[in-house]
């Protein structure tokens, strides 16, 4: 069960005015039951209808409004964000980590000696990014999603890494997993704020079934995607060029 659905019926057992040991009595069980419960986020399916029973909640809403917790993304310090910005490799690292890719393959893949891994692994435990264990291993102790500033250091650095992904995509369009396509239409302002929000709104349901699909799969079971768009007003003579004479 997500950590969610307990997060909701802890508030609705502090709206009810009761504490784990009014739970417990009620259910005839001790407190320390339902604190591990609660902390361990599992039970069966009966506890929890019994739980919902006392608070006289329908499960139904609980597990509707658990569905509505999209996880928050975090924001990095503006030092951590200059620190990976004045390093590519150890950015590009951290990304790579976090997908996650085996540390093995990505040796194999860039060429890097456990020295090279040892100094960047250190450098992402300075961040509080990751740890260092015994022969060199990294652990990544951020896996939660992270949002960059928009007018942060990182900036250049994602710019290149998307016209990149963009550059893969369009060398390789078709198939039932990758798409390319641009458009310019002419619409009112209004128009366009409906259609942004739009695009919110998608953000949010690919983050939110993602989550899903992680919760219920095996990490070797699951494909990075990667989606990347702009929606903006343009003005075309701003960004075309037209040589005379030619």
């Amino acid at each position: 069960m997500r950590g969610d659905t307990f997060k909701i019926l802890q508030g609705v057992l502090k709206a009810r005015g009761m504490t784990y040991a009014d739970l417990a009595s009620r259910m005839e069980i001790s407190e320390p039951t339902v604190k591990r419960i609660f902390a361990g986020h599992d039970c069966k399916l009966s506890r929890l209808l019994e739980i919902c029973e006392i608070l006289e909640v329908p499960l139904a809403d609980v597990l509707h409004r658990a569905e509505r917790n999209s996880e928050q993304a975090s924001v990095l310090p503006v030092a951590t964000e200059a620190r990976l910005a004045a390093d590519p490799s150890l950015f590009y690292l951290f990304i790579l980590l976090r997908e996650p890719i085996p540390q093995q393959e990505i040796e194999r893949r860039f060429d890097l000696s456990g020295e090279d891994m040892f100094r960047l692994g250190r450098v992402l435990e300075a961040l509080g990014l990751a740890e260092v264990h015994p022969g060199n291993r990294i652990k990544i102790t951020r896996k939660e999603p992270f949002r960059f500033r928009p007018d942060g250091p990182l900036i250049p650095l994602l710019k290149e890494i998307n016209m990149r992904f963009l550059g893969q995509v369009i060398a390789n369009p078709g198939g039932n997993q990758s798409l390319f396509f641009t458009l310019s239409r002419r619409m009112l302002p209004d128009t366009g704020a409906f259609i942004l929000r739009e695009i919110e709104t998608l953000k949010e349901t690919i983050a939110e079934l993602a989550r899903q699909d992680q919760l219920v799969s095996r990490e070797e079971d699951l494909t990075t995607f990667k989606l990347t768009g702009a929606f903006a007003p343009v003005s075309f003579p701003d960004i075309l060029t037209i040589e005379p004479g030619r």
